[in-house]
């Protein structure tokens, strides 16, 4: 009988990707982690798990994650913050180190967004940040975007302050939250300090003197600005719960000097500002016309002195009077106008609460017309004369009855002109889950926006902020 032959098919080896597309989805994850706290970021905690575990795989895949891993760092409380400065310096090996048989690079060259949060404690005590401070700025050469919160400037050594300032001059995005500065001319003198800056935020930035004359900041000696001006990159400026007639006059007076010497002053396109009331309406309005066509994008939050509560008009012993609150919205649009921002493409307002009109007496024989609320919002938006793309309102009515008395008839004479033709969408969102059909009323009385499409109604709480 004949031996049986068996033959052995050769194994096929398993498909592989080219090493470049194994990059290519390690940077795709790595853009998907946050590097800032930003609550309009939307996030999957999972990718940053996944970006670290393919750091761990091989020596290239390592080299390539770590770029997204460590591209932003928050650091808050001594203990961890000191940690990471432990982990910069043994990482930082000189020419001549014995450390520089290690083929990993220095971690410090991939941060570029850097965001520290003091610890809360006495006056007093010492600060981690002050002793971490020299060593971040010695460390971390291409930090980008600078966040800071709970730091009072004026608790810092003289040290600390001048390695700030020195290593991170040249940052393009700066934050400050719940910063403190001694006086205003101190915090427009620390500003002055980064050249470079695009974008600036200033979130609950408190001074304890605000004794800075206005003259100051058009004064000079020897040739040079006694506060320096503001850098001339700057396109995006963010301000709420600050001295804003100090941060807006220091603006306009440097570019108005850097116009007059010949030069480029900042080009603003986009502002944000919150709780702005009757007395930043004079500083906010002349910022805007100052500001001029370059403007793109307004994002304003209002005080509640915006709002006419109830009626326009009140009556007392049967005469009608205008109320506190109708005089301040009133005052607060007349200054702030919007004609000379001719190149505005969108405005997002918030804040606007809308109470319930007084009920009508069924025993009364002439009752008086009913008066619509949010007029000044009609005012405010009938004074654009650009090609407006996108418009939203946050409103927070008390019920179906103040969605109704809303001035919709002045808003849709508004719609109607010819600058509001190019609109791409107009989304109103009503803070207000409790009533019912209050998304309805809105798409009735807005029914020129609703046919042409742009119309977006959301019903919920707003969770967007101006800043």
């Amino acid at each position: 009988m004949p031996a049986l032959t068996t033959t052995t098919s050769k194994s096929r080896p398993l498909p592989s990707l080219p090493a470049e597309l194994h990059l290519e989805i390690i940077d795709i994850i790595a853009c998907r982690v946050p590097q800032t706290l930003c609550q309009d970021e939307s996030s999957d905690p999972a990718d940053l798990d996944t970006l670290c575990a393919c750091a761990l795989v091989c020596k290239l895949w390592l080299n390539t994650a770590r770029i997204g891993i460590w591209a932003g760092v928050r650091l808050s409380g001594r203990k961890k913050s000191m940690g990471f400065v432990r982990l910069l310096r043994a990482y930082a090996h000189g020419p001549g180190d014995s450390l520089q048989r290690w083929t990993i690079p220095n971690l410090g060259r991939y941060i570029a967004q850097l965001s520290i949060r003091e610890t809360r404690g006495d006056t007093w005590d010492p600060k981690w940040l002050d002793d971490a401070f020299p060593h971040l700025a010695a460390h971390l050469p291409r930090v980008q975007s600078l966040e800071m919160e709970r730091v009072t400037w004026e608790y810092l050594s003289s040290r600390s302050r001048t390695a700030c300032l020195e290593a991170f001059k040249r940052a393009k995005i700066l934050t400050l939250r719940g910063f403190v500065f001694h006086t205003t001319r101190d915090m427009c003198s620390f500003l002055g300090e980064f050249t470079e800056l695009e974008v600036l935020t200033l979130d609950g930035v408190h001074c304890a003197k605000g004794n800075t004359p206005t003259w100051l900041f058009d004064s000079a000696m020897d040739g040079e600005r006694a506060i320096k001006p503001p850098p001339a990159r700057l396109k995006e400026v963010g301000l709420r719960g600050v001295p804003m007639e100090p941060v807006l006059e220091w603006i306009m007076a440097g570019s108005n000097h850097q116009r007059e010497m010949g030069e480029s002053g900042p080009r603003i396109k986009s502002v944000r500002m919150g709780g702005v009331g009757v007395s930043e309406a004079n500083i906010v309005g002349r910022f805007l016309r100052g500001v001029g066509d370059s403007l793109r994008k307004v994002y304003i939050g209002f005080e509640t002195d915006f709002v006419e509560r109830g009626g326009e008009c009140r009556k007392v012993f049967g005469v009608g009077i205008t109320t506190d609150r109708e005089r301040h919205a009133d005052t607060l649009v007349r200054e702030m106008e919007l004609a000379e921002n001719t190149n505005l493409e969108e405005c997002h307002i918030f804040g606007l609460v809308v109470p319930s009109p007084p009920l009508v007496d069924p025993f009364e024989q002439e009752p008086p017309p009913p008066q619509r609320a949010l007029k000044a919002l009609t005012f405010l938006l009938s004074q654009i004369r650009s090609r407006m793309r996108v418009l939203s309102l946050a409103l927070y009515p008390a019920d179906v009855r103040a969605m109704s008395a809303i001035d919709f008839e002045g808003l849709t004479k508004v719609f109607e002109k010819c600058g509001w033709s190019y609109l791409d969408e107009v989304r109103v969102v009503i803070s207000n889950k409790g009533e019912y059909g209050l998304g309805k009323v809105v798409r009735e009385r807005l029914g020129v926006l609703h046919e042409r499409g742009v119309l977006k109604v959301n019903v919920g709480f707003d969770e967007r902020e101006v800043l």
